[in-house]
């Protein structure tokens, strides 16, 4: 019952944050140390930004900041309802070697498109 409410307590708190932080104003964290080191674009740069503006509906300017958010934050949800509802449905399904698999390589790949050449769409705006 304790972490139930553990996971609800946080899960509320991280959206609140980032529903009036924005991360596009002021920087929260240390930098994406992939990308102050190599130049290069990581499968995670953006997200905070991106999650923001998913909060207000901004899609299009969410997609902007980095695409691989409209992927993560609803596989986010279906493990958060999981543990609050004790289904353990979704857990043989996200357990499987072939989806591990696939969600590892769609994170390489999305790393590797957004930093080519033609790809700059992926690039997260300032």
């Amino acid at each position: 019952m304790i972490k139930k409410v553990i996971l609800t307590v946080m899960a509320l708190v991280i959206t609140v944050f980032y529903f009036y932080y924005n991360p596009a104003v002021q920087s929260f964290g240390p930098p994406c140390l992939i990308h102050k080191t190599t130049g290069l674009y990581c499968w995670g740069c953006g997200g905070q930004r991106a999650f923001h503006a998913l909060l207000h509906g901004e899609f299009r300017m969410a997609f902007q900041y980095n695409a691989l958010i409209f992927l993560v934050l609803p596989l986010l949800g279906v493990v958060l309802y999981a543990e609050l509802f004790d289904d353990v449905r979704p857990f043989h399904y996200l357990r499987r070697r072939w989806v591990v698999l696939l969600a590892v390589g769609i994170f390489f790949l999305f790393t590797i498109i957004r930093n080519l050449d033609g790809f700059d769409f992926l690039i997260p705006t300032n």
